[in-house]
């Protein structure tokens, strides 16, 4: 059964009993962002490519890692040939996916849909199931040494792209052709997943 998340229902969530009250970031003050919703929707695409997941191989013994999740998001023109979303790092001018830490009240899937929304103001219909995972080195100002993340990608078909988002400014976003996004994401397995994309 397909879930909708709107703004009122996370609300909702955060205002129940034993759910920390979260303080507005500095993107969200002063500012009334439009009803945001995605739908969880299996598509035969999605199913194949979770039932294929393509991993990073295991890992090391040592520190867990940070576990986030992102979306590999397309659209298709109107001959079908399928666009990829790309968007700018913060701290380097190298392109990524959008992705990010998963807050408790939501799940994998729905929080890789809400950072699509607030990096690159895109809503759609996100995979139930993961389609990848892949690990990366994150620096933080924090710690002396780098945090290794893990990464549970979802597809994301991309329905509405909005004219204002909590990031807007902040990133830049490209639509690609799925080749043009291999050779940008580098990672093996988001570039083993825009060749499958391409495929149909």
């Amino acid at each position: 059964m397909a879930e909708v998340i709107k703004r009122a229902k996370l609300r909702r969530l955060r205002e129940r009993p034993g759910v920390p009250k979260r303080k507005p970031g500095k993107r969200e003050k002063g500012r009334k962002w439009r009803g945001f919703f995605t739908e969880t929707r299996a598509t035969p695409l999605a199913d194949e490519l979770a039932r294929s997941r393509q991993t990073a191989p295991p890992r090391a013994p040592g520190h867990a890692p940070l576990v986030e999740s992102g979306v590999l998001a397309f659209r298709r023109e109107a001959d079908g040939e399928p666009l990829v979303l790309l968007i700018s790092k913060k701290r380097s001018k190298k392109w990524g996916i959008p992705k990010g830490r998963i807050p408790g009240h939501l799940s994998f899937p729905e929080s890789a849909a809400r950072e699509a929304f607030e990096e690159a103001g895109v809503v759609g219909y996100v995979s139930p199931s993961s389609i990848g995972m892949f690990r990366a080195e994150k620096s933080s100002a924090t710690l002396p040494t780098k945090q290794i993340i893990e990464v549970w990608v979802y597809l994301l078909e991309v329905t509405e792209a909005l004219t204002d988002w909590p990031e807007k400014g902040k990133r830049a976003t490209r639509w690609v052709s799925c080749e043009v996004a291999a050779r940008h994401l580098r990672e093996p397995v988001l570039t083993h997943l825009c060749h499958r994309l391409a495929q149909g």
